[in-house]
């Protein structure tokens, strides 16, 4: 760590030791998608922003969140978290090393294999989250052909080999949810403008990381700005274009005005209608964007994971008989929106940040940020 680095991590502890009551002597180093690495007596565990813990101190070793996953060493087993400290692969693995794609090379014991952040159900009808079984002597990243590679050799000596190019598909034929937007290790953005520290910073690297959304500038996002139609329109067109496997998110858009082919494909695949948008360039309500992206075939084959009747009670600025009522309450009770406060206010008329519309695109795009209200 730098000298610079240190001081300020000095000061960044001394100032939580002065803010709270107990007096906790916990050390809180750099920050990472929200989220920094904090350290007392040889444990460790994450703080938020504002310095308070939030995954709790207790493991002998962590690394930085990136893409919203973090490997941890809990009694000297490996495992994966994700912000809220729930595990996406549980702490049992004596080796687990990034492979891309949400996958982790992971060994037990003499054994090695392929693990995944999501699991699925495999042709014996049970939930795993093994891609290649723990089975292999050796699993390696490598070449092959002059493609970049996991190598797996098995106890008899044979090898199988996966170009990662071909991974996404594996993990779609397996049936693993969210395959369609795969997360590509190391592609991540350096946006000016966008601190390690800003609440937004893991949505905004994963919706860049998935190709949902671009920059601005060379190396901008602006994230406070306000999202228009036609780029609200844009994103549906792309998410529900590559949820379906169609061609729309892979062709070159040349028309004038640039958003004319979105709205095209939005109008033909039922996302809105004619006549709903009266201007494409004009800023989007939040209220009209729960519509848009409640609308795409992506939003509407996701499962329920809060239950409906307690979110219609909760979200209590939606009244039932708003016409995004469906929408609005079908996205919370799926995990994608999550309120503006405590009180999951939706604030159906005000406007929608960039930084907001990528929290919306990376849950809807990656199963594992889903959110479970209560």
């Amino acid at each position: 760590m730098k000298k610079r680095d240190r001081l300020a991590a000095a000061l960044l502890s001394l100032s939580l030791l002065a803010a709270t009551p107990a007096a906790r002597a916990y050390t809180v180093y750099g920050y990472s998608e929200g989220m920094a690495q904090v350290e007392e007596d040889g444990k460790w565990g994450f703080a938020g922003s504002g310095g308070e813990v939030v995954v709790p101190i207790q493991y002998r070793s962590v690394v930085s969140f990136s893409l919203g996953m973090a490997a941890v060493n809990l009694d000297g087993k490996l495992g994966v978290i994700r912000p809220d400290g729930e595990y996406l692969i549980e702490p049992e693995y004596d080796t687990l090393m990034p492979a891309g794609y949400g996958l982790y090379m992971a060994q037990r014991g003499d054994d090695w294999g392929v693990v995944s952040i999501l699991p699925y159900t495999n042709g014996a009808g049970e939930e795993t989250n093994e891609v290649y079984p723990i089975s292999y002597v050796s699993v390696e990243l490598g070449t092959s052909g002059g493609l970049d590679a996991l190598i797996l050799t098995s106890k008899g000596g044979g090898r199988t080999v996966a170009p990662l190019f071909q991974i996404p598909g594996v993990l779609g034929e397996l049936g693993v949810e969210g395959s369609q937007f795969p997360l590509t290790r190391g592609r991540l953005p350096a946006f000016d403008d966008v601190d390690p520290k800003d609440w937004f910073a893991l949505w905004v690297d994963i919706a860049y990381n998935t190709g949902i959304m671009e920059g601005t500038g060379t190396s901008t996002f602006e994230p406070g700005r306000e999202v228009t139609v036609a780029e609200a329109l844009q994103m549906a067109a792309n998410m529900d274009s590559r949820h379906k496997g169609d061609n729309f998110h892979t062709t070159a858009h040349v028309s004038t005005p640039w958003y004319t082919d979105a709205v095209t494909y939005c109008l033909a695949s039922g996302i809105i209608s004619r006549g709903q948008f009266d201007d494409y360039e004009r800023q989007i309500t939040r209220r009209e964007l729960a519509q848009v992206f409640g609308a795409t075939e992506l939003a509407r084959s996701l499962p329920q994971r809060n239950n409906p009747v307690r979110v219609m009670a909760a979200v209590r600025d939606v009244k039932a008989i708003d016409p995004a009522a469906g929408a609005v309450y079908g996205l919370y009770t799926k995990g994608i929106l999550t309120g503006v406060d405590e009180k999951l206010s939706f604030r159906p008329d005000s406007a929608v940040t960039r930084a907001e519309a990528a929290a919306l695109a990376a849950r809807l795009a990656r199963p594992e940020q889903r959110v479970d209200l209560f």
